[in-house]
C-alpha cells in the first residue's frame, strides 16, 4: 500500500472521506479557491528556483506574493532541488510524498499561505505539523525552514489599472514586512521522529485493518464544518451509491 500524510490526515479526521476519496476514487469538480491560490502560489516559487524568474504576466496576488518571496526570503538560502519526491518504506507499505523544496545543506523549505496574521499561535501549530515530521522521517533532516506569506489584504479601488492594483500590492509587503512574509526555522530531535515513526506505523496497522477486516468507514460528524466551511463531499456522504453519478463529483481513474 503507498501512503501519504494527506491520505492519513484524512483517515484519522473522517474514515467516510477517506473511503470516498481513496476507495471510491470519488473527487469533487470544484476546487476550493484557497487550494487553487496556494497551488499557483508553489508553482510561481517552484519556476524561480528553477529559472531565478518569476512569471507576473497574470498580475494576480499569487504573483505579488512570488515577488515579495523573492525579494525577502529567496536570498537567505540556496536551495538545490525544487518539488521533490520521495518514498519511505514502512513495515510493508510505502511512505510517499513531495517536499516543497531543499537546501543545499540537506534541510526541508516547506512554503505556506495564509489570511490571516502570523501570530504566536500559528507559530506553535508549526511545530506539530505532522507533514514536516513526515518529511524529517523520510530524508533524515532534523530541521525546516517555514516561508509564511500572508496574502495581501487590500483591494483595487475604482478606476485603478490591473497594473496599478498590482503595484499596491507588490508595495504592501514594504511596509511592516516582519508581519507579513516570515522565515521560520523549526527543528526536531530523533526522538520525537521516533515517536513520529511509531505513531505513523500503528496508523498504517488500523487503516490496513479497517480496510481489509472491519470495513468500518465511520463518518466523523465534528468533522463536517472545517477551515469555516463545509466537507467537499456532504452532498454525497449520506446516501452515496457507487452505481450512481453525481452532478458535480468525477470517479478518478487510475488504472
Amino acid at each position: 500500500m503507498r501512503v501519504s500524510i494527506t491520505s492519513l490526515r484524512t483517515f484519522k479526521a473522517c474514515r467516510r472521506e477517506y473511503e470516498l476519496k481513496y476507495i471510491e476514487k470519488v473527487s469533487p469538480v470544484a476546487t476550493a479557491p484557497a487550494l487553487i491560490a496556494g497551488s499557483s502560489y508553489h508553482e510561481k516559487l517552484e519556476t524561480l528556483y528553477k529559472t531565478g524568474e518569476i512569471d507576473t504576466s497574470d498580475l494576480s496576488k499569487e504573483s505579488a506574493m512570488a515577488v515579495a518571496y523573492q525579494k525577502c526570503i529567496y536570498p537567505k538560502f540556496k536551495v538545490v532541488s525544487a518539488e521533490t519526491w520521495f518514498e519511505k518504506d514502512v513495515l510493508s507499505d510505502v511512505l510517499v510524498g513531495k517536499i516543497d523544496a531543499i537546501t543545499d545543506d540537506g534541510q526541508i523549505v516547506e512554503h505556506k499561505t495564509t489570511s490571516g496574521e502570523i501570530t504566536e499561535e500559528y507559530e506553535f501549530n508549526l511545530q506539530w505539523d505532522e507533514q514536516i515530521l513526515a518529511y524529517m522521517f523520510a530524508t533524515g533532516a532534523r530541521k525546516v525552514w517555514y516561508t509564511v506569506c500572508r496574502k495581501p489584504t487590500i483591494r483595487q479601488k475604482r478606476g485603478e489599472s490591473e497594473e496599478e492594483f498590482f503595484e499596491r500590492m507588490v508595495s504592501w509587503y514594504d511596509e511592516d514586512t516582519e508581519s507579513k512574509i516570515r522565515l521560520l526555522e523549526i527543528t526536531r530531535t530523533d526522538e520525537d521522529i521516533a515517536n513520529f515513526e511509531l505513531d505513523l506505523r500503528r496508523m498504517i496497522q488500523e487503516l490496513h485493518y479497517t480496510k481489509e477486516v472491519s470495513g468500518n468507514f465511520y463518518r466523523n460528524t465534528a468533522n463536517c464544518n472545517r477551515f469555516c466551511r463545509r466537507c467537499d463531499y456532504s452532498p454525497i456522504c449520506l446516501s452515496y451509491d457507487p452505481e450512481q453519478e453525481y452532478v458535480g463529483f468525477v470517479r478518478r481513474d487510475e488504472s
